[in-house]
């Protein structure tokens, strides 16, 4: 395995330590299974960025969940619903109660839980790889185009990219993207994973 694809391969593992934990915080609050996959995860310089995302996500609006963080390393992370992928997981957590409420606020409310959970689990790891020098702010959920959701945290500090796609029932899709001044603290902090994690 040449020093990118084992580089890759830890980076992987990251994710799915992050998704289980997810995973078990989503099935909580669904009462039901849940199986969240990492299906793909690349990394890109950051330029690319925009036109990877158009191709594989050929789609006008949509809504996100964006996370700001900082410390030992800093950048943004998007975790994006396609229209399908968002009404299956909104019919699995809706209640009763909810179901009482504006539709709109339900969704915008469902949709915003699973974001910090999908974050609380991913970035919980990288935190506890860097030994908790990583802060982030309360997530923010966000509704547009690809190119309006990558504009409105566009920043000249961050120079690196990530990538990646997370399957769930029935072959549905989350997506979602990291941009980072620089990848090298990551990469070398998720070599050691096996200490911390059972992989």
């Amino acid at each position: 395995m040449n020093q990118n694809a084992e580089s890759l391969a830890h980076l992987q593992q990251v994710f799915k330590v992050g998704l289980e934990r997810s995973q078990m915080m989503l099935e909580t609050i669904a009462k039901s299974p849940i199986e969240l996959k990492l299906k793909t995860l690349e990394i890109i310089p950051r330029e690319q960025l925009l036109s990877q995302l158009k191709s594989s996500l050929n789609l006008t609006e949509i809504s996100a969940m964006e996370l700001i963080f900082s410390g030992h390393y800093e950048g943004m992370a998007q975790l994006v619903f396609p229209t399908e992928s968002a009404k299956l997981l909104i019919n699995l957590i809706e209640t009763q109660e909810r179901r009482k409420l504006d539709q709109d606020q339900v969704d915008q409310g469902i949709l915003s839980e699973v974001g910090n959970i999908f974050f609380n689990g991913v970035m919980g790891v990288m935190s506890t790889l860097s030994n908790y020098s990583i802060t982030y702010m309360i997530p923010k959920y966000k509704v547009g185009n690809i190119g309006q959701l990558l504009l409105s945290s566009w920043s000249k500090n961050y120079s690196s990219a990530l990538i990646g796609s997370v399957e769930f029932s029935s072959q549905r899709e989350l997506w979602f993207w990291f941009q980072v001044s620089s990848l090298e603290p990551l990469l070398e902090q998720s070599q050691k994973i096996s200490d911390y994690f059972e992989t």
